[in-house]
């Protein structure tokens, strides 16, 4: 792993986004400049018109999850997607030329054929490399409860991790139990293992530490150059959420990306309103037409007005287009929303799914009551029930609410106690790391969801 703008990325998947963008740049300079006739004629707006067609297609290949793990270690997927990438470019550019700056079409659709080669050749190198195991770590995991096993799992679904588990230590039989994975004994394996270089990491995964560790023997094999890995932790950089049966208040109250100071708070709030009221201009147009839409559609009011819990526990009014019939948000039948709800008007159904309904939020943004990203917010007797249910749920509150939020783009609606919980892990995940590269990544992660109409329900 290795820190870029306070995230924690794989060299492997840096490495592969890095060279990619190489490659587009280099690939379609190569494509504008062949003919002499195009030597000649290069000029600042060629240059200009090559960074738009590079954008495009790294947006696109962003878009489209190619820097996803699962699909970019499979060479199948990668090809797919890449071509549906290029496609997609080849659409868009004639209506950028359209809107701005024309583009010499059939000078760009061979710099398409060019880059298609280039990329699917990158990806079979990556995916070649990647399933080589002289190019991985090998990792020994110390624990067999759920962590270790939880740990193991984002392991082998990450190729682009370079680490290798070769098994696990654990005290006592109830070890050799555990699935799928190579028991290797107890602890004193270890200083076998890595005085013969075959374990060159060890995760530390077990629940109960507290005269478990020797810490001098450890040390010993640290110096000696073998790295050491909290579980919790690296459970954290591998799944952007924390482990609950971990967590604790102190994780926060420790947390140095928590604290924010009074500055950095009223910065924060002029921006949000500044921002929020740009934005409140940008899509009025939209705004008018989904609410004649909504108006025609059904009758009733436009905008819905429900109280919600915000920063601090205090309770709020929550402005959105109204997407179901009325009286679906009466207390008596409000649930959570499930796939082709019956209770969505038809034109609920197409603004919940580009997230359309969620615009006139613009104004509590205006007013203070949230952010742009934060965790969303739920009603009062909802948030009620998870308190009871979920312990460290109210944790949530101590941040101002938001628009979108990290949970929101992993895990969308909710219908359980479990799945609440799971979206609970991705909240305190933003709380405890919340940096302006974060809220940069959920507004990038939010903006593919609504271009791809994987919204609401």
């Amino acid at each position: 792993m290795i820190h870029i703008l306070d995230r924690s990325v794989p060299i492997r998947a840096a490495g592969l986004r890095v060279a990619e963008l190489l490659l587009v740049f280099a690939t379609l300079f190569v494509a504008w400049m062949s003919g002499s006739e195009a030597r000649l004629n290069w000029t600042a707006a060629t240059y200009v018109q090559v960074c738009i067609v590079a954008t495009v297609v790294l947006f696109c290949m962003y878009c489209l999850d190619l820097y996803d793990p699962q699909v970019a270690a499979h060479q199948l997927h990668s090809f797919s997607r890449i071509v549906q990438a290029i496609g997609l470019t080849m659409l868009a550019i004639p209506l950028l030329t359209w809107l701005w700056m024309p583009i010499d079409v059939l000078r760009m659709v061979s710099a398409m054929f060019l880059l298609g080669a280039a990329l699917t050749g990158s990806r079979y190198l990556f995916s070649e490399l990647a399933a080589r195991a002289a190019f991985t770590e090998p990792a020994v995991v110390w624990g067999s409860g759920p962590l270790a096993a939880s740990i193991i799992s984002e392991i082998r679904k990450r190729p682009d991790l370079r680490l290798r588990v070769m098994g696990i230590v654990e005290n006592g039989d109830a070890a050799r139990s555990f699935a799928n994975v190579r028991y290797l004994g107890t602890p004193d394996a270890i200083w076998n293992l890595s005085r013969l270089g075959n374990a060159r990491k060890i995760i530390v995964a077990i629940a109960e530490r507290r005269g478990c560790l020797p810490a001098e023997r450890l040390m010993s094999l640290k110096t000696a150059g073998i790295t050491f890995d909290d579980g919790a932790e690296l459970y954290e950089q591998l799944t952007g959420k924390v482990w609950l049966r971990a967590f604790s208040t102190s994780s926060l109250l420790f947390s140095r990306k928590f604290h924010k100071s009074r500055l950095t708070l009223f910065v924060n709030r002029c921006l949000s309103g500044l921002c929020a009221v740009i934005a409140l201009i940008v899509a009025a147009p939209v705004m008018l037409v989904v609410a004649v839409l909504i108006r025609l559609d059904s009758g009733g009011p436009v905008i819905l007005r429900q109280t919600r819990i915000g920063e601090n526990g205090r309770y709020f009014t929550l402005f959105k287009f109204r997407s179901m019939k009325v009286g679906s948000d009466r207390e008596s039948i409000l649930a959570p929303a499930t796939h082709d709800d019956p209770r969505c008007t038809r034109v609920g159904k197409w603004i919940r799914r580009f997230r359309l309904d969620e615009l006139p939020q613009l104004f509590n943004i205006i007013k203070g009551d949230m952010y742009f990203i934060g965790p969303r917010p739920f009603v009062p007797d909802q948030e009620a029930e998870l308190v009871q249910h979920i312990p460290n749920y109210c944790q949530r509150w101590i941040v101002r609410p938001g628009i979108t939020g990290w949970a929101q783009v992993h895990r969308g609606y909710c219908a359980s106690i479990e799945d609440n919980e799971d979206k609970l892990s991705y909240d305190l995940f933003y709380i405890k790391n919340r940096s302006m590269t974060l809220d940069a990544v959920t507004l990038l992660k939010t903006l593919k969801i609504i271009l791809l109409g994987r919204g609401g329900r």
